[in-house]
């Protein structure tokens, strides 16, 4: 059995991650593991390009970028004090993103999150959680929201 010393932890900086980060937190303490907490900013040029200058959309990939690493050393800070923990951000699909990283062998469990999706919702949005078990060649850890709770 694999060593569980390394743990993604991919996180969404626009909504609640406090579901996730108390399973990394408590999974990190027990196993003396290391978090690395993961944002994967949308590829924005992808959205703005036709409208805007290269100028313009630098400046705001530029933007994002920063506040995505404010709001990672803050999720730090506040959760993680005492924990060995990293942040790391890439662009792109977070589905496509994550794998990239664990093929990597860096990394021995990945802990996220799931939406409450249903339905026709779940269909046009589809789920990152789904498709990072479907392909992952690494254990992960998904965990259901409250809310979503029946």
């Amino acid at each position: 059995m694999r060593a569980l010393k390394q743990i993604l932890v991919p996180v969404d900086i626009v909504e609640e991650n406090g579901f996730i980060i108390e399973y990394a937190k408590l999974l990190a303490e027990k196993l003396e593991a290391h978090i690395t907490l993961f944002y994967a900013r949308p590829p924005l040029d992808r959205f703005y390009d036709i409208y805007l200058t290269d100028p313009v959309v630098a400046k705001l990939q530029e933007d994002s970028k920063q506040q995505a690493t404010a709001a990672l050393e803050k999720i730090a800070q506040e959760h993680f004090s005492g924990t060995d923990v990293s942040i790391k951000i890439r662009r792109g699909q977070p589905q496509d993103v994550i794998h990239d990283l664990i093929s990597t062998d860096e990394y021995d469990l990945v802990v996220m999150g799931t939406h409450c999706r249903r339905g026709v919702e779940k269909i046009f949005f589809g789920s990152v959680a789904n498709r990072v078990v479907k392909y992952s060649n690494i254990p992960v850890l998904t965990i259901h929201p409250d809310e979503c709770k029946v």
